[in-house]
């Protein structure tokens, strides 16, 4: 799970360089790993997910994304998703609905990453939670005219109620944004995680252990 790839950002640990990103993209390739779309990674049997496979994700839009990411994913024909704020795309350092539109057409699979990035455990009003997980859902589809399958839920914040509205709203899966939920939500598919990708993760040592699924807390730059 990827959020910046830019050299202009240090501060943010999230923040990965495009040379970095290249290289992992390059290690990933040469030690064969399977590049998964997201429907591919919830279709198939558990038991097989052991295998050299990834599936690349990108939250929030970031413009950074669009140049230094996606046109080298796409280059080599390698499966990725991109999580959009549906209230930030066309703001400064987030992509257009042209560029949004583009990458789909390509192939990116689109999903909502929500109307405004709000906590959503939070918002006790229904139609604001509604806002947010349908409204943003039905805002990319008739901008993009094709279904978005694909939820995730903002900083990872879900709970049952978050969860079975996403559910409603027609979503085949959901994703919590890299740390585990504080709560154990009932249908896994509502809540699966993924493995955050930032700037510590420059060192190919680090990558490589993320990407066997080790833990790598006792590893340093």
């Amino acid at each position: 799970m990827y959020h910046r790839l830019n050299r202009v950002d240090p501060s943010s640990s999230l923040t990965v360089s495009p040379e970095s990103f290249a290289r992992q993209v390059d290690w990933l390739k040469r030690k064969s790993f399977q590049f998964l779309s997201l429907d591919e990674v919830i279709m198939r049997p558990k038991v097989n997910l052991g295998e050299r496979a990834v599936a690349l994700t990108f939250d929030d839009g970031f413009r950074d994304n669009y140049e230094n990411g996606f046109s080298l994913l796409l280059r080599h024909q390698k499966s990725a998703a991109l999580f959009v704020v549906v209230d930030w795309i066309g703001q400064k350092d987030f992509m257009s609905w042209s560029e949004i539109r583009e990458l789909a057409d390509a192939g990116v699979t689109m999903g909502s990453h929500s109307l405004s990035h709000r906590w959503l455990p939070n918002i006790m009003d229904e139609r604001e939670l509604d806002d947010e997980i349908f409204g943003s859902k039905k805002i990319i589809e008739d901008r993009l005219g094709r279904e978005v399958r694909h939820f995730c839920y903002p900083v990872g914040g879900v709970d049952e109620r978050v969860a079975e509205r996403v559910k409603r709203a027609g979503y085949k899966a959901a994703w919590v944004a890299g740390a585990k939920p504080s709560v154990v939500i009932s249908e896994p598919q509502l809540c699966l995680r993924r493995v955050k990708v930032g700037t510590r993760d420059s060192s190919i040592i680090r990558f490589m252990l993320k990407a066997y699924g080790i833990k790598v807390l006792s590893v340093r730059n």
